[in-house]
């Protein structure tokens, strides 16, 4: 019975995502995948998630000082923290350290880079991948970034799997925080 629930629930906010994307304006900017010889620099260490010992949402952002866009995280200002002027070495020794934070299984991390639209880098998103029998793939967040009047704005959310998943499991802390 409550499989049912449990689709409308999925299918409500894969169409809450999608209208919310498309009445959005500005140009969303697409991460790749990057190799951490080329972070360098120094940069504007955001660090997303990490409030208790079960969260999964976490992510680090290094923002380019260099960056002709400021970069903002969509969520209250208590969600993260930000640290400025970290050499690249020691942001991305931090970000690796502070994704782990989770009691769940990390099995690796992945660094994308986050593009200006115009051929640039503005950072650099780093973010951690879980035992795939924990939430069914490691990568179980979605991150969009887009551009508009001159500051890129970062969403961050779980696969809408996941967060049915962690609800249903009788864990609530990840609704609480969306």
């Amino acid at each position: 019975m409550r499989r049912p629930n449990s689709i409308v629930r999925v299918t409500f906010t894969l169409f809450l995502a999608v209208l919310l994307q498309s009445c959005a304006s500005g140009l969303h900017l697409l991460s790749t995948p990057a190799d951490p010889a080329d972070i360098g620099g120094t940069y504007t260490l955001l660090l997303y998630g990490c409030h208790y010992p079960n969260d999964v949402k976490d992510v680090a952002l290094l923002v380019d000082e260099g960056s002709k866009y400021p970069l903002e995280i969509y969520d209250i200002d208590t969600s993260y923290k930000v640290k400025k002027g970290v050499p690249a070495k020691q942001a991305l020794s931090e970000a690796e350290s502070f994704i782990r934070c989770s009691t769940h299984r990390v099995i690796g991390t992945q660094i994308r880079r986050i593009p200006d639209g115009s051929g640039g880098t503005i950072g650099f998103e780093v973010r951690p991948l879980y035992f795939p029998l924990d939430f069914g793939f490691p990568d179980i967040m979605l991150i969009t970034y887009t551009l508009k009047d001159g500051t890129v704005r970062s969403y961050i959310r779980l696969d809408p799997n996941v967060e049915s998943a962690i609800e249903s499991s009788g864990s609530n802390e990840s609704s609480s925080r969306n």
